[in-house]
C-alpha cells in the first residue's frame, strides 16, 4: 500500500532578496514621518493624529556594533503635557523594521486620559484578491497546541486575537504571517509577555489594518511618568508564505537568541529527574552519567526539593528539604562542572502559597484578586487519565495563592537579591522560570478606575528586568522559560530565555509531532520531553526531538529517579541514540518545510525537513502513525537547488542514494514504513 506526501517545489534561501529589504525601509521611511505614524492611541477622547499634527518627530541615530542602526524618534503632545519616544531598529541583514513605543508625562499634573494605545496601527496593501493571515494556537496543555490555523480576510473580514489569562502564548502565538494574494506578505512578531491584542481587519478592497497593543490600556500619567509598550517587528518578503516564516527562524536566530558570555547559546540535551529524589541518588546518577560519558549538558532538577510540604502547596519557600539535600546543591554542581556538565533547578518566583513565611512577611508585595474574578486559564487536559489527574490536583491549590508583584521596585530588587544567591549557593547554571498562575486578573484588580493597564505594565518591565538582572550578575546563566508549559513565549521573551518544556502536553506521540510541527514555522528554539532514550524505542524518541531535547534516565515522571538496584543501567543504548541526536542537532536550526499536511490522525504520515542552506545539508522526519494503513511512499524534498547532485543516508538502512535536486522535488524518495507505528530519518548533503 502507498502513499504520496508532496508539496510544490520552491526555492528558499535564509537570508533576504534586495527587494525585500526596499520593502522594509520604504515602509518604515514612511512611517517615521508625523502623518505616517505606526502607532495610534486616544488622547483625552481624541485621535492621535490631531495631536500629532503633520510636523516630522526629531529624531537621533547611533550605529551599534552589530552593524544596525539604533533610531529614536520624538513626539511631543506639547498641549497634553506629553511626549512620545520610539525606540527603533534598521536591520542590514533583514528585511525588518522593530521599535518600542514609549509615552512620558512631562508636565507637572496628572496627564489627560491615555486609551486605546495601539503599538502597531497601520494599512498594508491587499493586491489581487484575498490575503490570508497565517498564525498558531498556544499552549494550553492539549493536542491542539501550536496547530497551524489560517484566515482568509475577504471583505469586511476580520480577526481579533488575544492570549488570555495574561500570559503571552496560552490561547495563541504572538505571530503572525499575512499572505498577500499577489504573492509575498508580511510577517508581524509581538513582544509583551503579558495580555497582548492583535486586529486583522479587511478595511476595504484595497487595504488591511493592523492593530497590536496591549488588550486593555486606560489611564493616566503621573507627572514624570513613564510607560511602554509591546515590541513590534514587521518582516518583509517576496514569494510563498514559508520564506516569510523562515526568515523569522533566521531572523529571531541571528537577533533575538539568548547569548551565553556574549556568544550565541547552543541547545543542550538535559536529562530530566524529579526533585523529590535525594542528593545521594542525585549524585549516583550524575556518578553513572559521567561513568559512562553520555553527551549530556544539563543535569535537570525538577519541582519537590523546597518547602514543608507538596510543590504546588509550598511555593514561595524557596528553602532545599534538609532531608533531601542537607547539604545543598553545591556537591551536586560541583560533580557535574569537574565533568564539564551543568545544573538546572526549577523554581516558580511569581506564585506564593498559603502558609509559606512570604505569605504573611511579604503580604504587602503579593497581589490577589477577588475569588468571583479569579479566571486562571490554565487549560485543561485532554490526555491521558493520569494527565487529567494532574491538571485537576494542580487546580485545587489556586484558591489563596497570591501573585509575587515585579512591579514593586523593592519587591523586584529583592526578590532579584534573593535568588541571586541561590544560584551562587547551589552552583546553578540553568535557572528554570515556571508560572503556574494566569497574572491577569491579579493586574487588573490592583488598577484604578482611571489606571487601568499600568499594573500590568509596571510588572512586565519587572520581569524584564528580574530576568536581565540575573543575567548580568551570572554571565554564564540562561533561563529556561516553562509557564505551565509554553504560555510565555514571546518576541521579548525568547531574546531572554528558552521553552525547554513547550508544553505541558507531552505524554502522547501523536501530539508531539503536532507540536514540532505547529511551533517549528514560527520559535526556532524549543524542546520537550517525557522520553526514555535507553527504554522507549525509536518512534518515541524521534518524536519528542527537536531543536533540543529532554530526556529521563533514571526513573518516569513526578517521582522519585535513582537507578534501579534491579537493572542495569541500559547506559549503552542511550549514548547510541543522544550520539545520532548530537549528529543531527544542528539541522533543526535551519529552514523548515512541511512535507505532509498538518494531522492529528492515528492513521496518518506525518513529514517535516529542515535544511541548511548554508551548509548544504538538511534533515527529513517521516512518521507511520500507530493506524497507518500505508507502507510506502514518496518523500518530496523542498528547498534545493535543481541542478545540484545530493547524497541521501536513511539512519535505519545500509548504503545512500544520489539524487538530483529536480528529481528530489518532483520524483521524491522512495521510503518504505513496514511497521505500524514506525518512523524514519533521512539526511541528505548537497555534492561538492
Amino acid at each position: 500500500m502507498g502513499m504520496l506526501l508532496l508539496l510544490s517545489l520552491s526555492q528558499f534561501a535564509a537570508m533576504p532578496q534586495p527587494a525585500e529589504m526596499e520593502a522594509a525601509h520604504r515602509w518604515a521611511a514612511a512611517r517615521w514621518e508625523a502623518p505616517g505614524a505606526p502607532f495610534s492611541f486616544l488622547c483625552d477622547g481624541r485621535p492621535a493624529a490631531q495631536w500629532i499634527g503633520t510636523a516630522p518627530p526629531r529624531r537621533e541615530s547611533r550605529a551599534a556594533e552589530d552593524g544596525t542602526t539604533h533610531w529614536t524618534l520624538f513626539y511631543a503632545l506639547a498641549d497634553a503635557g506629553l511626549e512620545i519616544r520610539v525606540d527603533a531598529i534598521e536591520y542590514t541583514d533583514f528585511p525588518v523594521v522593530e521599535y518600542v513605543v514609549h509615552f512620558k508625562n512631562t508636565g507637572t499634573t496628572d496627564s489627560p486620559l491615555l486609551e486605546q494605545i495601539q503599538a502597531l496601527d497601520a494599512a498594508v496593501p491587499a493586491e489581487g484578491g484575498d490575503p490570508v493571515l497565517h498564525y498558531a494556537k498556544g499552549a494550553t496543555c492539549s493536542m491542539e497546541d501550536y496547530r497551524p490555523m489560517r484566515r482568509v480576510l475577504n471583505r469586511g473580514g476580520s480577526m481579533h486575537l488575544q492570549p488570555g489569562g495574561g500570559r503571552s502564548s496560552s490561547d495563541f502565538l504572538p505571530f503572525f504571517n499575512l499572505e498577500s494574494a499577489s504573492g509575498g506578505g508580511m510577517v508581524l512578531a509581538v513582544g509583551w509577555s503579558g495580555e497582548w491584542a492583535a486586529d486583522f481587519v479587511r478595511e476595504s478592497a484595497d487595504t488591511v489594518r493592523l492593530r497590536s497593543g496591549m488588550a486593555l490600556t486606560h489611564l493616566k500619567l503621573q507627572p514624570g511618568e513613564e510607560i511602554r509598550t509591546p515590541r513590534i517587528a514587521l518582516l518583509f518578503y517576496q514569494g510563498e508564505r514559508l520564506r516569510g516564516n523562515n526568515l523569522l527562524r533566521s531572523f529571531l536566530l541571528a537577533h533575538h537568541r539568548p547569548l551565553v558570555q556574549g556568544k550565541p547559546f547552543g541547545m543542550p540535551t538535559l536529562n530530566g529527574n524529579w526533585g523529590g529524589t535525594s542528593a545521594a541518588d542525585h549524585l549516583k546518577n550524575i556518578q553513572a552519567i559521567i561513568q559512562h560519558d553520555l553527551p549530556i549538558d544539563y543535569y535537570w532538577i525538577d519541582a519537590e526539593w523546597f518547602g514543608t510540604g507538596r510543590w504546588h502547596q509550598t511555593a514561595g519557600d524557596w528553602r532545599a528539604k534538609s532531608d533531601l539535600y542537607p547539604q545543598g546543591f553545591k556537591p551536586l554542581s560541583d560533580a557535574l562542572h569537574a565533568s564539564g556538565r551543568k545544573l538546572l533547578l526549577w523554581f516558580e518566583p511569581e506564585r506564593v502559597c498559603e502558609g509559606v513565611p512570604w505569605y504573611t512577611e511579604h503580604a504587602a508585595w503579593l497581589l490577589d484578586v477577588p475569588k468571583e474574578r479569579r479566571a486562571y486559564n490554565w487549560g485543561a487536559s485532554q490526555a491521558e487519565p493520569d494527565w487529567v489527574a494532574w491538571e485537576s490536583r494542580r487546580n485545587q491549590i489556586k484558591e489563596n495563592d497570591r501573585l509575587f508583584n515585579f512591579a514593586i521596585p523593592e519587591a523586584r530588587a529583592f526578590l532579584t537579591d534573593y535568588m541571586s544567591a541561590k544560584i551562587e549557593e547551589f552552583g546553578l547554571d540553568c535557572f528554570r522560570h515556571d508560572a503556574n498562575i494566569a497574572p491577569l486578573e491579579f493586574w487588573r484588580a490592583a488598577d484604578a478606575p482611571d489606571r487601568q493597564g499600568i499594573t500590568e505594565i509596571r510588572w512586565v518591565e519587572g520581569l524584564y528586568a528580574f530576568w536581565d538582572a540575573l543575567l548580568e550578575r551570572h554571565p554564564g546563566l540562561i533561563i529556561d522559560n516553562c509557564a505551565s508549559g509554553g504560555r510565555r513565549i514571546d518576541l521579548e521573551s525568547i531574546g531572554r530565555s528558552t521553552p525547554f518544556w513547550r508544553t505541558d502536553y507531552p505524554g502522547s506521540l501523536t501530539g508531539k509531532q503536532c507540536h514540532t510541527y505547529g511551533i517549528s514555522f514560527w520559535v526556532p528554539l524549543n524542546a520537550t520531553g517525557a522520553v526514555r532514550p535507553a527504554r522507549d524505542g525509536a518512534y518515541a524518541w524521534r518524536s519528542t526531538i527537536s531543536s533540543s531535547v529532554v530526556f529521563e534516565l533514571f526513573g518516569n515522571g513526578d517521582a522519585p529517579q535513582a537507578q534501579s538496584a534491579q537493572a542495569e543501567f541500559p547506559a549503552e543504548t542511550a549514548k547510541q541514540r543522544l550520539l545520532e541526536y548530537r549528529a543531527i542537532q544542528k539541522y533543526y536550526l535551519g529552514d523548515f518545510f512541511p512535507i505532509s499536511e498538518y494531522s492529528q490522525a492515528e492513521d496518518a504520515w506525518m513529514a517535516w525537513q529542515f535544511d541548511r542552506p548554508d551548509l548544504g545539508e538538511g534533515l527529513i522526519q517521516v512518521f507511520r502513525r500507530p493506524a497507518g494503513l500505508c507502507e510506502t511512499g514518496h518523500i518530496r524534498v523542498r528547498g534545493l537547488d535543481p541542478a545540484a547532485t545530493y547524497t541521501l543516508t536513511n539512519l535505519d538502512e545500509p548504503g545512500n542514494q544520489v539524487l538530483t535536486g529536480k528529481e528530489l522535488a518532483e520524483t521524491g524518495v522512495p521510503l518504505a514504513l513496514r511497521e505500524a507505528p514506525s518512523s524514519a530519518i533521512l539526511l541528505y548533503r548537497r555534492q561538492p
